[in-house]
């Protein structure tokens, strides 16, 4: 078991994550006969180059996670490290501990307005596809990994389990922004405890009744608990958020620009 988390830990994260965009923006265009190769491949053009800003903070915050969390793990902080249990059931504990701070705080990104713009912005496409997931303003990194920190410090997690649950979480984080839809059966089984993609799909549904849904990263248990869970057929979707609508506002310059914007949020 051991080699087994020491094999996964030193993926390459970033390559990993290029990989995987790459197979399934290939499958969606295959998917798609070509026809919209054009339209698809400005569509990632965009979302790419705010993914470079995003990436470059995220080195440095990569660098404070391992001085943070090995502070953490030498001075015994945290509540796993008061008690005595095996490496695997800590890892274990650490994911679910992770992704319950994770819940909250993507919560808080759609309640708090001033979360919330910069949040908008991966919430403002409305074009669905596997490029999706780059599609994150870069200052939307400082939320994204303020509630790892949390979780991390409250329960006295090591960089190890840091990275095992992002290398275990990036495959469910691009396939639940993929264009195509999943059969029932998938719901059905996996959506038990799973967020499944077309369950995470919903939460881009510019209505706001089902934005602020399904807020669970890896797992929907959370939202099912906490009364924040919503089913939808896909086909029934509308993506993105009514104040973005148009290709001007979909732009990488605007969308970067977009949080010192005062714009209105729309409804139906």
């Amino acid at each position: 078991m051991n080699t087994i988390i020491e094999s996964l830990i030193r993926i390459d994260a970033d390559k990993m994550f290029v990989i995987l965009l790459a197979i399934f923006f290939t499958i969606e265009q295959f998917l798609e006969n070509g026809s919209a190769i054009k339209k698809n491949s400005i569509h990632l053009f965009h979302s790419v180059i705010l993914q470079a800003g995003y990436i470059i903070l995220n080195i440095v915050i990569a660098s404070l996670f391992v001085f943070v969390f090995d502070w953490v793990a030498e001075n015994n902080i945290g509540l796993l490290n008061q008690i005595e249990m095996p490496y695997i059931i800590k890892i274990i504990v650490g994911i679910i501990a992770i992704d319950f701070v994770s819940y909250w705080a993507h919560r808080l990104n759609h309640k708090w307005h001033l979360f919330w713009r910069l949040h908008r912005v991966h919430h403002s496409d409305t074009k669905m596809d596997s490029s999706t997931s780059f599609r994150a303003h870069p200052f939307d990194v400082i939320l994204d990994n303020a509630s790892v920190f949390v979780a991390g410090i409250l329960f006295g997690l090591d960089i190890k389990i840091i990275i095992l649950r992002w290398i275990l979480y990036m495959p469910l984080f691009v396939v639940h922004h993929v264009s195509f839809g999943f059969p029932n059966w998938v719901d059905s089984f996996f959506g038990k405890i799973f967020v499944t993609p077309n369950f995470h799909k919903v939460h881009h549904h510019q209505d706001q009744e089902y934005t602020d849904s399904n807020y669970g990263n890896m797992f929907i248990i959370w939202d099912k608990l906490f009364g924040t869970f919503k089913e939808l057929p896909v086909d029934k979707i509308k993506y993105g958020l009514i104040e973005f609508e148009g290709s001007k506002k979909q732009r990488f310059w605007y969308l970067l620009m977009s949080p010192f914007i005062n714009i209105k949020r729309l409804d139906k």
